[in-house]
C-alpha cells in the first residue's frame, strides 16, 4: 500500500500497488484478527522466532540497497559483527530462528497502519465476530492497561533507539576507505525501503 496525491493536501490516500492484491478494510481487519488468534495456539518461542526470522528477511532485503549494503559491511567489519555472529552461533539463535517461518513484518505493519486511516473501520468491526476476552487469573497483581498511544510511543522509542544503535555499531568502520569507497552496483529495489 502506498500513499498517493489527494486533492486535499491534509489528507493521505492509500492505494494498493498495481501488481498486488486489492485490500479492503475487511481483509486488513481479517489479517490482523487471524494473527491475534494465532497467538492463542502457538508458543511464545514460535511467535518470537517468526518475528526474528521476519526481521532477518527484511534485513536481507534492505541489504540489497546502497545504504543497507554499506551499513551491513560496516557492522560485519567491526567488533559488534564478530560478537553478534559468535552469540548467534554459540547460543544457537541462528539455528532456532532459521527453522521458523518469517513473518512479513513490514507488510503487516503497513496493513495495520492502513487500518488507522480507514473511513469504514467502525462499520467493519460491527460486522465481524471478535474473539472473546481472556479471563484473568484470580489473585494476580493489577495489570497496567495497554493503550494504543502507549504502544505507538513504545514503537517509536524502540525504532529510534534501534536506529541509533545500528548507526553506532557501524560508525567505527562506516567511514573507512574499504566501506566508504566501495561502489555498490546492485540497483535499488523498487519499493519504499530506505527511501
Amino acid at each position: 500500500m502506498t500513499s498517493a496525491s489527494s486533492p486535499d493536501p491534509n489528507r493521505v490516500r492509500l492505494i494498493d500497488a498495481p501488481n498486488g492484491p486489492d485490500r479492503t478494510t475487511a481483509t486488513l481487519l481479517a489479517s490482523l484478527e487471524a494473527r491475534l488468534l494465532t497467538l492463542y495456539v502457538i508458543s511464545g518461542a514460535d511467535a518470537i522466532g517468526s518475528l526474528v526470522a521476519g526481521f532477518a528477511a527484511l534485513g536481507r532485503e534492505v541489504s540489497r540497497t546502497a545504504k543497507g549494503a554499506r551499513l551491513r559491511k560496516a557492522i560485519e567489519a567491526g567488533r559488534s559483527g564478530v560478537n553478534g555472529d559468535t552469540l548467534w552461533t554459540k547460543l544457537r539463535i541462528a539455528d532456532w530462528a532459521s527453522n521458523m517461518p518469517p513473518s512479513p513484518v513490514l507488510d503487516q505493519l503497513r496493513n495495520d497502519l492502513a487500518l488507522l486511516l480507514a473511513d469504514d473501520l467502525e462499520a467493519t468491526l460491527e460486522l465481524r465476530p471478535m474473539p472473546n476476552q481472556m479471563a484473568g487469573v484470580s489473585g494476580s497483581p493489577p495489570i497496567e492497561p495497554v493503550t494504543f498511544v502507549d504502544c505507538v510511543l513504545g514503537l517509536w522509542a524502540f525504532s529510534t533507539e534501534l536506529t541509533r544503535v545500528v548507526e553506532a555499531l557501524a560508525a567505527p568502520t562506516l567511514e573507512s576507505s574499504a566501506v566508504a569507497n566501495e561502489v555498490v552496483t546492485d540497483p535499488e529495489p523498487e519499493n519504499t525501503l530506505l527511501r
